[in-house]
């Protein structure tokens, strides 16, 4: 028996490749609108090919979407809570190297975990362990709290005192003989003469005229120049009255006056006036932590001399030939009678146990907790959006990893479109857009690249 065929209704769905057909037109409307194969706006009563089309459409009507995401078309009344909305339910994946294998992850936390629990072939979790212990040290040190600079720099200054003074030992000498002054009796037969006063050369002689040897100031003489024309030469054409004024001014100084070059003058001299002045003297010396580390050949910024697991380690540097004790370079000011005693010492004392987020306080067990807590940002705790968070994420991760906040990719079609406001008059707008952090691999100071290692069935 053949099928009955159902007459074609008055109203048809606005789709071409929709066969549907209603007595009404809010039939029709509300098809569209639960319908799943149909992207239609309801609100806007208009139809889109694509989903894309249609949250891009939410994004740019604000008039009657508000705040919509670009990506699901979720609306929201603030740009505040959209921007949430947005980084909390569509993160961005990544792809973050690995610096010894080469594998990519699309999470830092998951980089990390590759290196702390030792699943990377080319750098061992010791390792990994060191550099971070290392960047919160220099930390602590940078901040000095409590002197602990100073007592850091005192314990390896011992050491290198002593060598110098072993040096100096291997080195030899001179052997002096014995003089009249180191014999008691013969000191008795020398004359001395009487003390002469002491007579000032300027009062015997006329004083002389010393050389000049610095050039000369320019003219300050009031006659020949009014007060700007003075300023302006004495400040190298800088002046009050903006730079064309003063330049006019300094130029027509000179121009009436001549007289040689002087230090004073813009060109190569400029920033440059007090060697130039004095030739000769030498560079003012600077106490600074920063700059003896970096003139230093082994510092603290880019070796690692106090780890064991480091091949800069040297227990000897903290060695001091008093006591015979080899001093911790840590806080804790133990002493140890062998080389040995104080690296067991660093590895089981100084190894980072439990971190705790400087934000919300909780404590985590390992690194990959805490950096994936960073990343994820729930909850209350908001330290990704902190302005120091990629110095933190540095020294959390050792120096393996860094962040910065960049646009999303996604929303970097942003053009400026033009929607009618509250009183219906048509407004430039452009819709919010979304940062987000980038995570990339970095190299710790003291790396250094190794040589592959091959494997069965590996072609070079």
């Amino acid at each position: 028996m053949a099928a009955k065929l159902q007459p074609v209704k008055a109203i048809k769905c606005t789709y071409n490749d929709c066969a549907m057909s209603f007595d009404t037109v809010l039939e029709m409307k509300r098809h569209k609108k639960y319908a799943k194969e149909h992207d239609y706006c309801p609100k806007c009563d208009e139809d889109f090919d694509s989903w894309d089309e249609l949250t891009l459409h939410k994004a740019f009507r604000p008039d009657n979407h508000g705040k919509a995401c670009r990506l699901c078309g979720e609306e929201f009344r603030s740009e505040s809570g959209m921007v949430r909305h947005v980084k909390m339910s569509h993160k961005m994946d990544q792809k973050v190297p690995c610096i010894g294998c080469g594998a990519q992850f699309y999470r830092a936390s998951l980089l990390v975990e590759h290196l702390e629990f030792g699943h990377c072939d080319e750098i061992p979790p010791q390792v990994f362990h060191g550099c971070i212990v290392h960047k919160f040290l220099v930390h602590r040190l940078l901040q000095n709290v409590n002197g602990e600079r100073d007592r850091f720099y005192h314990k390896i200054s011992k050491h290198d005192k002593a060598y110098e003074e072993e040096q100096e030992q291997e080195e030899g000498g001179i052997s002096l003989e014995l003089g009249p002054m180191d014999d008691d009796e013969a000191c008795h037969n020398i004359e001395y003469e009487a003390i002469q006063p002491e007579v000032l050369e300027s009062a015997i002689n006329p004083p002389k005229v010393l050389e000049k040897q610095w050039p000369d100031l320019p003219s300050r003489k009031k006659d020949e120049a009014d007060a700007a024309g003075k300023l302006a030469s004495a400040l190298n054409g800088v002046s009050l009255h903006g730079k064309a004024t003063s330049v006019t001014i300094s130029q027509n100084f000179k121009a009436k006056h001549g007289g040689p070059a002087n230090a004073w003058k813009e060109g190569e001299n400029a920033g440059k006036v007090s060697k130039v002045l004095f030739p000769n003297a030498k560079p003012t010396p600077r106490d600074d932590f920063v700059e003896r580390e970096s003139s230093s050949e082994v510092n603290i910024f880019k070796t690692r001399f106090w780890d064991p697991t480091s091949a800069a380690f040297k227990a000897d540097r903290f060695y001091e030939p008093a006591s015979g004790q080899y001093y911790c370079p840590h806080v804790c000011e133990q002493t140890f009678t062998t080389p040995a005693d104080l690296t067991g010492h660093i590895l089981s004392e100084h190894r980072i146990t439990i971190m705790r987020c400087p934000r919300c306080l909780k404590v985590y067990k390992t690194a990959t907790a805490l950096i994936g807590h960073c990343e994820s940002g729930s909850g209350r705790c908001r330290i990704n959006e902190c302005e120091d968070y990629a110095e933190f994420l540095d020294r959390l991760s050792g120096g393996f990893l860094y962040a910065t906040e960049e646009t999303r990719p996604d929303h970097l079609f942003n053009p400026e479109v033009m929607v009618p406001n509250e009183h219906g008059r048509l407004e430039p707008y452009s819709p919010p857009t979304v940062e987000y952090i980038r995570y990339e691999a970095t190299k710790p100071t003291d790396w250094t690249e190794q040589p592959k290692k091959l494997r069965v069935g590996q072609h070079v």
